[in-house]
């Protein structure tokens, strides 16, 4: 009997424990409410003060992060932008996702300051998570530090991990594709020892330079895989090739764009042969194709 008046007891209390957690977390969020409404009102003093209340009482890692956001927008609306960039990187902590609204991303002084915060924050989350062998929560941050603008060097580790990513899940398109980002980025991108020795990704990563892209995009383009052999093209030349390579690129990506009925693209690409190797020359077959034939004769000509 003694033992179960104490269990009898024991549940009580846990539940008692868990009304003043629930309580607790009730008016927390009830005063990071009132702290949000005044800041909406202007009553900027009095909202900083609420939103601090409401941080010590204890919220969720999403409302901490929404309190300390409106403080930065406190703290830089008066001019105290050291205070600003603490409380963006608070937010930052909380949540890493956290992003601004249109309104709030365009204001002149507050949006630029959490752009250059934000974008760094999730590549490092990102990277933490990768490493930790958080694959589909390290996918969202990386992705997220590429969409808010980082520099291109960590837009560059973003797409290479990215890459690293859909190998290890098998889709070599996406690994690719991730990879052709990333040295567009940053064309002197290396892999360090220990990721060019991996057995799926580091053999994908070597076929990337400039002539194999092109050997890849030319075979691409023979199987009538025309959209991963424009990409394929594009990567040789912004990785480097010799002129007379990028030339043959240059005149593959013009056949691609005349074949889709883009002419102005298709002259472009032709003038850019062109300019890379004033020699280029089509080959029998590929001078009596009806549309891009008396494109490419027009040019040479100089009309």
């Amino acid at each position: 009997m003694g033992r179960a008046l104490f269990l009898l007891l024991f549940l009580v209390l846990a539940g008692c424990a868990q009304l003043d957690k629930l309580v607790q977390a009730t008016k927390a969020r009830v005063t990071l409410v009132e702290g949000l409404r005044q800041f909406d009102a202007g009553d900027h003093a009095a909202s900083a003060k609420t939103l601090a209340s409401a941080l010590e009482m204890g919220l969720s890692e999403k409302d901490r992060a929404t309190a300390h956001k409106h403080l930065a927008f406190i703290h830089c609306s008066a001019g105290r932008e050291r205070q600003c960039r603490d409380e963006f990187r608070k937010a930052l902590a909380s949540d890493p996702a956290t992003r601004l609204d249109a309104a709030e991303a365009g204001h002149p002084v507050w949006g630029p300051i959490f752009r250059t915060l934000s974008g760094s924050a999730a590549l490092e989350a990102g990277l933490k998570q990768y490493e930790n062998g958080e694959y589909a929560e390290s996918a969202k941050n990386l992705q997220g530090a590429i969409d808010l603008g980082v520099s291109d060097k960590q837009r560059a580790t973003a797409h290479k991990h990215l890459a690293f990513i859909h190998c290890t899940a098998n889709r070599e398109r996406q690994c690719r594709e991730e990879f052709r980002k990333a040295l567009a980025a940053d064309p002197a991108m290396q892999l360090d020892a220990a990721e060019a020795g991996h057995p799926v990704w580091g053999p994908i990563f070597r076929s990337m330079n400039g002539p194999s892209a092109l050997s890849a995009g030319l075979k691409q383009y023979e199987n009538g895989d025309y959209e991963e052999s424009a990409k394929n093209l594009q990567v040789a030349i912004d990785l480097g090739v010799p002129e007379k390579l990028r030339a043959n690129a240059h005149k593959h990506l013009a056949f691609i764009h005349c074949s889709s009925n883009r002419e102005r693209q298709c002259r472009d690409e032709f003038r850019k042969a062109l300019a890379a190797d004033p020699s280029t020359q089509l080959d029998a077959a590929e001078a009596g194709h009806p549309v891009w034939g008396p494109i490419f004769r027009s040019l040479k000509a100089g009309r």
